[in-house]
């Protein structure tokens, strides 16, 4: 996701675009989301690879069960199964039929494919504005691919090859529909400001392997929406915001109620991303926002204003708080009670924009895509997966694979397993590399005991071990730094009562804000920033529940 603070800034050295985008082009664009996530249970799938954590949509391509998936890197550069995981957590090896590196895709067969599976159509592109299936972990079982409207910067030349996506949240080798549903490119090693796509018919031309499996390519019939205009190699160069993202938030900026009930929470004497949104419940001052953000003394900013704030409560429940200033008549959020279908659009407001002198709260808006309604206590896909795990870390040496450490409190330290121990077989199979562990856990179930036969100072022992399940990666409250980040998640992420999914993408600075419908009804509260492609909000009706917690503890201010 581009910083809004440097987005902003830079847009505004760009000459003015005349596109305008109305209301009548966000409904054309949500019927089309709605239905291309109506058939995304049938078109995608969800793919791993043996020995990794990661997991990505991947997309069908024919009606012999061939899919075009992100490529995944084996473990340890091993030979390693694709894995496609279903709805109960299970997971099916699939056959790998072709690899291209070079081009982040690999072609992928599910040995007996569902009935239920449909393939895409494949298009030249023809309109500038696509979408794009986001990539966030799945988390629980049965949830499905979320989706991202997104739009090209400039129109792609003559003879092009690769088309440039405004956003930045995606991974390799993703998939890029346009409004039909139709398959136009996947994407290729993003840069700081957006994302180039491989179109598919110079895909095509580079992995030979799909010519004779992919369909024939058609022309979608789109309505009119506006085109970002032709621009030289020169002036393509200097664009940052696509004119057409720009148009969009401007319309989306407008269809929320004005006033806006937010205002922008800052902690006192800290650097202003140290803030979140705030929004008013109450017209004499009283504010709910996250709690787990909130140092002890507050300043709230609302109409160029700033005033001394009070923690009042919070809710730990939900991490919610209720915050008081002494203000009278301010405009107050009125939640819907219809959550929309899977593909709705929705918004979120930003507050939080930087000059060269002081922080500013100045409205703007992101845009994303409703997903789906994540209920507490739903099995994880971690919990109901047949991944096992030894509990315990290894390394690779030339000479094998030796333990480098032991999680405390697990079968495998119980059993006598000491770092440094080289690992030689598990149930009398070979184990030479992680590769060979990883495949042999793959077949086992947790609870299920084995016996790891090691060399220990020259001597060989045999220990028997219970399998457990392997710690869930990501930590739900930690943040991977390993990979780099396009934006700043929440520190707290999870516990939460049943929340709303979607894709409109934000930092941790902009939670506490309503998320709102193109009709702006507010929909729920975002709660926390996760990832680039996943955001979560309260349900009003959960937000009902925490006000009544928190006006029972709340003190006088």
């Amino acid at each position: 996701m581009k910083s809004i603070l440097i987005a902003s800034l830079l847009a505004s050295l760009l000459p003015a675009q005349t596109i305008t985008w109305t209301k009548d082009h966000e409904i054309f664009v949500q019927e089309r989301t709605t239905q291309f996530a109506s058939k995304l249970s049938n078109q995608m799938v969800i793919i791993g690879r043996l020995g990794l954590s990661e997991t990505r949509p991947a997309v069908v391509i024919s009606n012999g069960g061939h899919i075009l998936s992100p490529f995944l890197p084996s473990i340890d550069g091993e030979d390693a199964p694709y894995l496609l995981y279903q709805i109960d957590g299970s997971r099916i090896e699939l056959e790998t039929v072709a690899e291209n590196s070079k081009r982040f895709v690999s072609l992928l067969k599910i040995k007996k494919p569902p009935a239920n599976l449909i393939p895409v159509r494949i298009s030249k592109p023809v309109d500038h504005t696509v979408i794009v299936p986001t990539t966030a972990p799945i988390i629980s079982i049965g949830e499905p691919p979320s989706l991202f409207v997104d739009h090209l910067e400039f129109a792609p030349p003559e003879q092009a090859k690769a088309l440039r996506l405004d956003s930045t949240l995606y991974t390799r080798g993703a998939p890029v529909f346009d409004l039909s549903g139709a398959l136009i490119a996947t994407t290729l090693k993003g840069r700081e400001t957006n994302t180039p796509a491989l179109m598919i018919q110079w895909l095509i031309a580079d992995f030979p392997e799909l010519d004779t499996i992919i369909a024939d390519e058609s022309v979608s019939g789109l309505e009119n929406l506006p085109l970002v205009p032709k621009t030289t190699k020169e002036e393509a160069k200097e664009i940052v915001v696509s004119p057409l993202t720009r148009a969009r938030q401007r319309f989306i900026q407008s269809s929320h109620p004005n006033p806006l009930p937010c205002v922008l929470v800052s902690n006192e004497g800290a650097q202003a991303t140290h803030s979140v949104i705030g929004t008013i419940i109450h017209a004499e001052g009283l504010i709910l926002t996250k709690a787990s953000d909130l140092g002890p003394s507050l300043v709230v900013r609302y109409k160029g204003k700033n005033y001394p704030a009070v923690l009042l409560s919070t809710d730990e429940n939900t991490d919610l708080a209720l915050v008081g200033i002494s203000e009278l008549g301010m405009p107050v959020v009125r939640w819907s009670e219809e959550l929309p279908v899977a593909g709705s659009v929705v918004a979120s407001p930003l507050l939080l924009q930087e000059s060269t002198d002081e922080m500013v709260a100045e409205a703007t808006s992101r845009v994303g895509n409703f997903s789906h309604v994540l209920e507490v206590g739903l099995p994880s896909v971690h919990a109901t997966s047949r991944v096992t795990s030894l509990g315990l870390t290894t390394e690779q040496l030339d000479s094998g694979l030796k333990i480098a450490a032991i999680k405390p409190d697990t079968p495998a330290f119980e059993s006598g397993l000491s770092p440094g121990d080289l690992i030689k077989k598990v149930n009398n199979q070979p184990i030479n590399t992680r590769a060979d562990l990883t495949a042999f856990l793959n077949r086992c179930e947790v609870g299920e005991k084995v016996t790891a036969q090691i060399v220990r100072g020259g001597s060989k022992r045999s220990h028997e071990v219970k399998l457990i399940s392997p710690l869930m990666i990501p930590p739900a409250t930690g943040i991977n730094l390993s990979r780099g980040i396009s934006m700043v998640p929440s520190i707290r992420r999870a516990p939460f009562p049943d929340v709303i999914i979607h894709t409109t993408p934000i930092n941790a600075w902009d939670c506490g804000a309503p998320v709102f419908d193109i009709n702006g009804n507010a929909l729920g509260l975002n709660i926390a920033a996760v990832s680039p492609a996943r955001t979560i909000a309260l349900k009003p009706k959960e937000i009902r529940a925490a006000i009544k917690r928190l006006l029972t503890k709340t003190r006088a201010f």
